[in-house]
């Protein structure tokens, strides 16, 4: 196992245009929903597939599609045949066509040329997973191409019902082909990470939904979201089988995307892909949900194949910024991470003006549900981080948050933000890092990356352009080295409640750490798992009855990543 501390730190020699972080930097549109009020934007339940050498990316309410030949620069394609409306889409190639369809609609879509929006057409609208009721349809679908050129469709969002599976026909319209088989049933009395809340409290069925399957040596790999969509614990389970209906086995390591921690919180609900160069990605839908519930990012994960096996999501670092690779890489072992790490948690902020209940320190305070609002959208205001002392930047995130934005966008038009971002040694002498003053796209979340550290001590983002609300951040968020790595956390506790579903994890806090990270696993060489914190203790609700588990704490800060001293085992309970 590649070691946490052993994590490649490659500040030297990056090139800037392959270096993204999550979210990704997409233009976010704000939501199709008509059935709910307020004004957010969302992207969820993404699919990405690689057709005709170019990647494609379809998620819920977005107005379209996005395209991209790199995974760094995506292109929005805006399309009026689909009905984009819906929700969690699925995209599959057949015989050189790409083929799509969505929730609760029994109508399938196929095309050859993506890059027009336009070029769509219908295959059938009879397409059901219910033979016996042709009316019915199922929410939350996945297409599947088996290597014998099988079609299967899987789908499945419910609290009460089961993940369900059938094969189709493709030579006659795609219908059904036998019947449909119950593939993963709810097991929340043995799966705390089944259960609903940040926490995983209630003692009832959280939502298995989003499945999603692909093949691999062999085997078929059968993912599915729970929770809900709204929580921290959004993450993603995993069964295997040896054929693509089953039966499907539990695999012991699940959930085996999760991130309950960190700025950017969930990894639930999304798709497994590979790339150009045969790498294997997740792609995720990630939490916000407080304008709505389904106010959610998309977030992209290296896939790590395990021992036994089984699969792990790499959500370690992956706040942070990491590097596209141009060849093929063993994300078991070596990472993509830049080396550099946040320098804006919980430094001092100040800005031009504050909004009622969005003070300046929640610009900087490490947690995307929260946000600075300057008191308009004029230009002018801005907001400054002081980082303590000079430091080596090396980029700079501006996350708009979009307070007071209009409640509609009828026809999503763009809503460009414009700004400057500055860095300064003595907050009063300032160079200019990045220049988006004449930005035309609504990427809100867009990285700005230098070829070379600048050295600074003050960042400053400064808007440019008139908006239609108000000038605001989720986060400030800075990029780079500064100081030393800190200590190793030299102790910690764990005390497992009797039923064995949830565990609370205690360690000795390091002065000069800035947080820490709790990794754990069901094998001691194989801590795949992570929940970031900023305090030395935490409860989860993720753990499974009657598996031991073994984990260990690493300490972070401005200066890098100390790994934990000792793995320690957790017995099964009852």
């Amino acid at each position: 196992m590649l070691a946490a501390g052993a994590l490649l730190s490659c500040s030297q020699g990056i090139d800037p245009a392959r270096v993204v972080t999550n979210p990704i930097d997409l233009d976010y549109e704000f939501t199709l929903a008509t059935w709910v009020d307020g004004n957010f934007r969302e992207a969820a339940d993404p699919v990405c597939i690689l057709y005709q050498d170019r990647y494609y990316l379809f998620v819920s309410k977005s107005d379209g599609y996005w395209s991209s030949d790199d995974m760094q620069h995506w292109r929005h394609i805006r399309t009026s045949v689909l009905p984009m409306d819906l929700y969690a889409p699925t995209a599959m190639e057949y015989k050189g066509e790409l083929y799509w369809m969505t929730s609760d609609l029994n109508s399938l879509w196929k095309t050859t040329d993506p890059e027009d929006g336009q070029s769509w057409t219908l295959v059938t609208d009879h397409l059901t997973p219910y033979p016996e009721n042709p009316e019915r349809t199922g929410h939350d679908p996945d297409l599947f191409l088996d290597s014998d050129g099988r079609v299967y469709l899987y789908w499945g969002c419910s609290n009460v019902d089961d993940i369900m599976g059938i094969e189709l026909d493709p030579e006659n319209g795609f219908r059904a082909k036998g019947g449909n088989v119950t593939l993963i049933t709810h097991r929340e009395s043995e799966f705390g990470w089944e259960r609903p809340g940040d926490y995983n409290e209630p003692e009832r069925p959280g939502y298995n939904e989003g499945p999603t399957i692909f093949k691999k040596d062999g085997k078929y790999y059968l993912q599915y979201a729970s929770p809900g969509t709204e929580f921290f614990s959004y993450g993603e389970g995993l069964y295997l089988a040896d054929a693509p209906l089953g039966p499907y086995t539990h695999y012991a390591a699940s959930p085996v995307s999760v991130k309950p921690g960190g700025w950017m919180k969930g990894a639930g609900h999304g798709d497994t892909f590979q790339d150009k160069h045969g790498n294997w990605w997740h792609v995720a839908s990630t939490v916000i949900s407080q304008r709505h519930i389904f106010e959610r990012r998309i977030g992209f994960f290296p896939v790590r194949f395990t021992r036994d096996g089984g699969m792990n999501m790499v959500t370690w670092n992956s706040d942070l910024p990491y590097i596209i690779p141009a060849g093929k890489v063993d994300f078991a072992e070596k990472s993509i991470w830049t080396g550099w790490m946040d320098l804006s948690i919980g430094k001092t902020a100040s800005a031009s003006s504050e909004g009622e209940n969005h003070a300046a320190a929640l610009g900087a305070d490490h947690d995307i549900r929260t946000w600075w609002s300057a008191a308009t959208g004029n230009p002018g205001e801005w907001y400054c981080l002081d980082l303590g002392s000079v430091m080596d930047v090396w980029a700079v995130q501006p996350n708009f948050a979009d307070e007071a934005f209009p409640l509609r966008y009828e026809g999503n038009p763009i809503v460009p933000y414009k700004y400057i971002v500055e860095a300064s040694l003595d907050g009063s002498t300032w160079t200019l890092f990045d220049d988006r003053s004449a930005s035309d796209v609504t990427n809100p979340h867009s990285l700005s990356v230098v070829s070379k550290g600048m050295k600074a001590r003050y960042v400053r983002v400064t808007s440019c352009g008139e908006l239609p609300g108000k000038f605001s951040l989720f986060d400030l968020r800075v990029f780079g080295k500064g100081g030393k790595a800190p200590a190793a956390v030299p102790s910690s506790t764990f005390q497992r409640t009797p039923d064995g579903r949830t565990i609370t994890f205690r360690w000795t806090g390091v002065p000069d750490a800035d947080g820490y990270y709790l990794r754990w696993g069901t094998n001691p060489d194989e801590l795949f798992s992570i929940c970031e914190c900023l305090d030395p203790e935490v409860t989860l609700g993720l753990f499974s009855r009657g598996q031991q588990y073994y984990y260990t704490v690493d300490s972070f800060s401005e200066g890098g990543v100390t790994p934990g001293k000792t793995i320690l085992s957790i017995e099964g309970g009852k």
